[in-house]
């Protein structure tokens, strides 16, 4: 299995554990996509268009959308508790966005293996360890598409 220090091409080959995991969540809840959950996230592994990176900086799409018990969740979902900084943003920014909202929740979920129980972490909880000056600030090996270091924590999980 590959690990964070991988080349971002071995860590995008394969199946995507913490995909699997959520999809056989929704299962295991009786939800159904198109009427209680859509996967609208962005995936490497399917999207070759040229340029696509562009579209990751300006999209605020989230992994999945899930409704439940009257609330419509807006969620990121992890297999790893490293958490880079671009999704923290952009889970900020939704949050942000959706805060006028009570019904509104935005965070992620994260899953240790396949058949794990998720953890759902919301934007706050987010937000205060993304700020804890305890949690170092880490890089992955490559840079992204402009160059520049890729920034992420990880996650007291």
């Amino acid at each position: 299995m590959p690990t964070y220090k991988d080349s971002y091409s071995k860590r995008n080959s394969g199946d995507d554990m913490a995909d699997l995991a959520m999809q056989s969540y929704l299962r295991k809840n009786d939800c159904k996509e198109f009427h209680d959950y859509l996967r609208i996230g962005t995936d490497p592994k399917e999207n070759f268009l040229d340029l696509f990176w562009f579209a990751t900086k300006i999209l605020l799409l989230p992994d999945y959308i899930l409704v439940r018990k009257g609330y419509i969740f807006f969620i990121e979902v992890k297999g790893t508790n490293k958490l880079k900084e671009d999704d923290y943003f952009k889970i900020q920014e939704m949050a942000f966005k959706g805060s006028r909202f009570k019904e509104v929740k935005v965070g992620i979920m994260y899953f240790k293996s396949l058949d794990a129980e998720p953890v759902w972490i919301d934007h706050n909880k987010l937000k205060e360890y993304w700020l804890d000056h305890t949690i170092p600030i880490k890089y992955y090996p490559e840079n992204d598409f402009m160059g520049n270091k890729k920034p992420y924590k990880e996650l007291p999980l």
